[in-house]
């Protein structure tokens, strides 16, 4: 398991009005980012889907199994609107896979670093996942894994 924590450390988010204390996941590739509200059992995601350069949005249905793993979404037309979803979110876990600039998980830490910083620094962790081999039960169960075994004290967003 490659649990990527970044380098300072500060106390967990607060629970505030605009800022509930639900633990959140997103798990995004180069097609979609799903967005799951709760890491409790059974709960279902908000799909975002990418829109690629050539202006077309990304297939709803799971295009995971027909991706040559080329197709690269516009930073902006895809991260914006993941960023307007997670404004209500607490912590905030993102799974992805792939490396550096194969990685939207990257990416997107990075863009919301830049554009969003107040969300970044709601982002406890990133880890590399296999998603093409895991049901949203079993993503879910290692979210509620990283947030149980995450101690009092963690990181922020790279």
């Amino acid at each position: 398991m490659n649990n990527q924590l970044p380098a300072e450390p500060t106390a967990p988010p607060a629970s505030t009005p605009n800022m509930p204390d639900t633990r959140w996941l997103v798990v995004i590739n180069h097609h979609e980012a799903r967005l799951f509200h709760s890491v409790a059992h059974g709960t279902a995601p908000k799909h975002i889907l990418a829109r690629h350069p050539d202006g077309q949005i990304g297939q709803s249905h799971s295009s995971k199994n027909f991706s040559k793993g080329k197709e690269k979404p516009g930073a902006n037309g895809f991260f914006a609107p993941i960023a307007v979803a997670l404004q209500p979110a607490g912590p905030i876990l993102i799974f992805g896979s792939g490396t550096g600039n194969a990685s939207e998980m990257d990416q997107l830490v990075a863009w919301l670093h830049v554009h969003h910083a107040e969300l970044a620094r709601r982002v406890v962790g990133t880890q590399v996942i296999d998603e093409h081999h895991l049901t949203d039960a079993q993503l879910l169960g290692k979210a509620r894994d990283f947030y149980t075994n995450l101690p009092n004290q963690v990181v922020t967003a790279h």
